[in-house]
């Protein structure tokens, strides 16, 4: 990809579905958001602020089928571990002496897309973006051939062949 335009968006258009080691067994889990609990919450709730980033979260482990929900009301946002129950990241790996790290394949695609263009271009919303927050040695042009190898081991990972 030769060229990439940020139109804006932010780290919490993730929030659907977050890529997490399970603590029990250390396979990939996933953060989700719990559809049952949040359809119980009231309009009321909803409307002081209970929405979709703050509703009841629930985690599933796709090997070991350990479960766990969350009804916290504060998140953790721009870390290497999931906003709610603070797990470990499923997509991390060591890149240029860093670590690097993606919430879900989504992001990670997001990721390599930027990285991979030799033009970057950003309209006003891309201003506050995740993009324009990403650390300097991500956005590095020295960097993008260690940074892409790095994104296509954690694809590899994340399809079961790493």
């Amino acid at each position: 990809m030769d060229r990439h335009l940020d139109t804006g968006t932010q780290v919490y258009d993730f929030y659907e579905e977050i890529l997490v080691v399970c603590p029990r067994c250390g396979s990939r889990g996933k953060v989700v958001i719990d559809e049952e609990e949040f359809a119980k919450l009231s309009k009321k709730k909803i409307e002081q602020g209970r929405n979709k980033y703050f509703g009841p979260r629930r985690f599933i482990c796709t090997k070991c089928v350990h479960r766990d929900r969350w009804k916290g009301s504060q998140i953790k946002v721009g870390s290497n571990c999931d906003w709610y129950f603070g797990f470990k990241l499923w997509l991390e790996i060591e890149c240029c002496g860093e670590l690097f790290w993606a919430y879900n394949r989504e992001h990670l695609q997001m990721i390599e897309d930027y990285v991979g263009a030799k033009l970057r271009e950003r309209t006003k919303k891309g201003r506050n973006s995740f993009f324009s927050k990403l650390p300097q040695w991500i956005k590095s042009a020295k960097n993008r051939d260690e940074v892409l190898k790095a994104i296509r081991r954690l694809k590899e990972k994340e399809d079961g062949s790493y």
